[in-house]
């Protein structure tokens, strides 16, 4: 039987189960007499015996030791299934669990205490970061292996569903490389208020690879990109890296270590790029990046996300952008993209697998919507009047504050449109990020000062000689009053 594979959005908390689908799932594969090797709080449901687990005395379980001295206290190969769901990396263990440091169990040992309790022939899930179950050349047969993408800043969950090889089946090889198609979250009950759906009910393209231990591990992921590369190129990458594309290949790095051909500032990709001139970008950030903040746009947002802001411009219509990480989540919500592959790449050596997004672009420049929610295309007023502000360098003139006539980094909205909320209440006043992005698209003209929103004089023939007499244009206050009081 294949291998199959399939996608999930979760939102967990410490207890692994509390999250109702991934719960469903599990309990749905548990048969015959069951071990729940590292249980927690959570009762699984099933209708056979589970024998559970955990380490802390506080738990509710049959037994409470260290998950490794389980095969002295159970009876050899006593178990149809085992459910392995130990604390995913050491800073989980250390700082969710409040156990010592350096007490985290190894893949191997995790590895041995399954084969001496797991009948042949029986079957284990494995909940973790990685989808490393047995050391190379004693692996089970794979038979399913899932994605839980916790759609926030952390690291997306990983399971692995395999069987113990019995006498007359042989142990699987390396390497492995499975491709699969699924709807997200296919199959999900509609309990909880979880969702049972995703991506606009667009199958993802799914792949899982199992890299040879022979192999260098960043070579394999350089390998994997190499044969989605295309058109035009940006690497966006901290890593020393050399993929091979026939087309233009343009490599940029924050890190100044990084042979690449420009260190620009991550935050202003923008302003050194034209606009929808790359077809493929690469996203290539080091693990802490998706938990550090950044000032941008004078505010505080995450890294990645100030990232991705400046690259969505850059990114031409029907584009793609490459996340190589531990995430699926690639794109902001508001921003208008589709995901259309996700890959999963195993290395024995490597402590969590990589996740690779790809997201495709719909439309061009920062013309933003989203499946649940966009802004109304609520229209700044047209007029044919004389221009009330101007550049004093350039003497390009607007009608209307020449905020209105770009986009918002901050709500989305496009040329000629309101700003809005949260909850899409339109707002009279561009967002303050809005200004700051007017100022920057202004200013790659060389206009510097840049934008005034002072309002030219307008004098006519009989006052050419009267220079003290002003333009009985409207005032900014007033032309924004005028703006309020015409709600299109």
């Amino acid at each position: 039987m294949p291998t199959s594979l399939s996608y999930w959005t979760i939102q967990p908390d410490r207890w692994t189960f509390n999250a109702q689908k991934l719960r469903d799932w599990v309990e749905s594969q548990l048969d015959g007499r069951v071990l729940n090797a590292c249980a927690g709080r959570t009762q699984l449901t099933h209708n056979g015996r589970i024998v559970r687990n955990d380490i802390n005395p506080e738990i509710d379980a049959d037994y409470h030791v260290d998950v490794r001295d389980l095969p002295d206290i159970l009876e050899a190969e006593s178990f149809d299934m085992i459910v392995l769901d130990p604390p995913f990396s050491e800073q989980q263990n250390t700082t969710t669990y409040d156990r010592e440091d350096d007490t985290l169990p190894t893949i191997t040992e995790l590895a041995s205490v399954v084969d001496a309790l797991l009948k042949p022939g029986g079957r284990v899930i494995r909940l973790g970061y990685t989808t490393t179950l047995m050391p190379p050349g004693e692996e089970y047969l794979l038979e399913e292996v899932t994605i839980w993408n916790t759609l926030g800043r952390q690291h997306d969950w990983l399971g692995t569903v395999a069987q113990k090889p019995d006498n007359e089946t042989a142990s699987a090889t390396r390497p492995v490389h499975v491709t699969d198609a699924a709807v997200p979250n296919a199959g999900a009950t509609a309990s909880g208020g979880v969702a049972t759906s995703g991506n606009g009910n667009t199958p993802l393209s799914l792949e899982y690879i199992r890299l040879s231990p022979e192999i260098m591990p960043q070579a394999g992921v350089a390998d994997y990109l190499d044969t989605h590369l295309s058109g035009r190129v940006l690497d966006v990458s901290t890593y020393e890296r050399s993929l091979s594309h026939d087309g233009h290949l343009v490599q940029t790095s924050v890190d100044e270590s990084v042979d690449a051909a420009y260190h620009f500032d991550e935050r202003e990709l923008a302003a050194e790029f034209a606009a929808d001139i790359f077809h493929t970008v690469v996203v290539d950030l080091p693990s802490e990046a998706f938990q550090q903040t950044t000032n941008y746009g004078g505010r505080t947002t995450g890294r990645d996300t100030a990232l991705k802001q400046e690259l969505h411009p850059l990114i031409a219509a029907g584009g793609q952008i490459f996340q190589v990480g531990h995430t699926a989540t690639c794109m902001p919500q508001r921003l208008d993209y589709r995901r259309s592959r996700v890959a999963v790449i195993e290395h024995p050596c490597v402590e969590q697998d990589w996740i690779i997004s790809i997201d495709m672009k719909q439309n061009t420049g920062l013309d933003v919507h989203a499946t649940d929610r966009s802004p109304l295309d609520i229209h700044v007023p047209d007029s044919d009047a004389e221009a009330q502000h101007s550049c004093i360098r350039c003497g390009e003139g607007w009608y209307l504050h020449p905020s209105w006539y770009v986009d918002c980094p901050t709500c989305g909205a496009r040329p000629e449109n309101y700003c809005v909320t949260d909850d899409d209440t339109i707002l009279y006043r561009p967002h303050p990020e809005r200004l700051d992005y007017l100022e920057e698209h202004h200013n790659r003209h060389e206009c510097d000062p840049g934008v005034t929103s002072r309002t030219p004089s307008t004098l006519s023939p009989d006052q050419e000689d009267d220079s003290t007499t002003s333009s009985t244009a409207p005032t900014e206050q007033e032309s924004l009053e005028q703006f309020a009081s015409q709600k299109n």
